[in-house]
């Protein structure tokens, strides 16, 4: 009986170790974390991907990227463009797509947010 606590035990840690800090999922939802690139140091972002039945939305968003106040970023998703977004004066920007809008997305599809000129920003990976 002992022997069995134990090999429960490791294996709920194994999984628990497992699960990267990155990604949580739940419920039908997937929600990355952006990661900055060399140009923006301080940019953080996130990507959250909903699916149910017959229904699908994605959200991006980035921040910390005050100097592109007024400027528009490109989101992309799987190397697709999914939109643009104003940088608003605290430095953040957010899409949303819903249904036909957003293109497929499994593991390892990535998302990047990128200037008007094509410097990577952020970007992570389902």
């Amino acid at each position: 009986m002992k022997r069995i606590y134990m090999v429960l035990a490791a294996a709920t840690l194994a999984l628990a170790v497992s699960v990267p800090a990155v990604l949580a999922s739940g419920g039908g939802r997937t929600r990355i974390v952006l990661k900055p690139a060399k140009a923006f140091p301080a940019a953080k972002g996130s990507a959250t991907f909903k699916a149910k039945a017959g229904e699908r939305q994605l959200e991006a968003e980035v921040e910390h990227v005050r100097r592109l106040a007024g400027r528009t970023v490109t989101f992309y998703v799987g190397g697709k463009r999914l939109g643009g977004a104003k940088v608003g004066a605290l430095g953040t920007a957010h899409l949303e797509r819903r249904n036909g809008a957003v293109p497929a997305v499994h593991a390892g599809t990535v998302v990047s947010v990128k200037t008007a000129g094509g410097v990577l920003i952020a970007r992570g990976s389902f």
